[in-house]
């Protein structure tokens, strides 16, 4: 048995796959970068006050680093997989979602028209979605 006979008789619902990964995508990478403090658009770094809160019963800089550290596991794990894409979906993943350029300027940079830039978008999604299932598994299946 092969390794996709794993899955026995599911198929993947590609639309609601692609769909996941967009939110994401749109979502939740940039509350990703943020809280591992990165940002691929802009390099400024983050104003971090030193100063303590009052009030507190919990540890806030173990919270933070703990916050930090996932966040920024999540982003190595992100470009992992997004590091094995074929082109052209490697480089429409990039512009979209880490310099977050418009479809318009993608259209400019590429010469693809914006309705076959998303048709790869969506093909990058789906890739995405296979290597990414060890982190954060964002495929579903029909039944």
């Amino acid at each position: 048995m092969g390794l996709l006979g794993l899955l026995g008789d599911f198929e993947l619902d590609e639309k609601a796959t692609i769909n996941n990964v967009r939110r994401f995508f749109e979502h939740d990478w940039p509350i990703i970068q943020t809280r591992a403090h990165i940002s691929f658009v802009d390099v400024k770094s983050p104003v971090i006050s030193g100063m303590p809160s009052s009030g507190m019963t919990r540890n806030a800089n173990d919270d933070k680093y703990s916050i930090h550290a996932q966040a920024s596991k999540w982003v190595d794990d992100v470009i992992q997989a997004c590091q094995g894409m074929r082109e052209p979906h490697r480089t429409f993943l990039e512009l979209r979602y880490f310099k977050a350029l418009t479809w318009l300027d993608i259209e400019e940079a590429t010469d693809y028209s914006s309705k076959r830039g998303q048709e790869i978008i969506n093909e990058a999604f789906l890739g995405f979605a296979e290597a990414f299932a060890d982190t954060y598994d964002y495929r579903e299946y029909k039944v």
